[in-house]
């Protein structure tokens, strides 16, 4: 699932990748060499640790209007 796409709040680049629960997951669509997440060939994200390869940014995390798509707290 990692299709690029636009973020509809900023219009920054965005891959998807699907979570270990399986929930959909906006990450910046360039690796960063100070990424924290890895795309498995099958699209699912998983934190990076030492393992070689790209590292990724949650787009969550860099998003200038990330807060108006965060559900609210019950």
């Amino acid at each position: 699932m990692s299709d690029q796409a636009k973020c509809r709040s900023c219009g920054a680049a965005i891959r998807w990748g699907r979570t270990q629960s399986g929930k959909a997951m906006p990450l910046d669509a360039e690796p960063v060499p100070d990424g924290t997440l890895g795309i498995a060939p099958n699209g699912e994200i998983y934190s990076k640790g030492d393992e070689a390869g790209d590292r990724y940014k949650s787009h969550f995390a860099t998003c200038p209007n990330a807060a108006t798509h965060r559900k609210e707290k019950r």
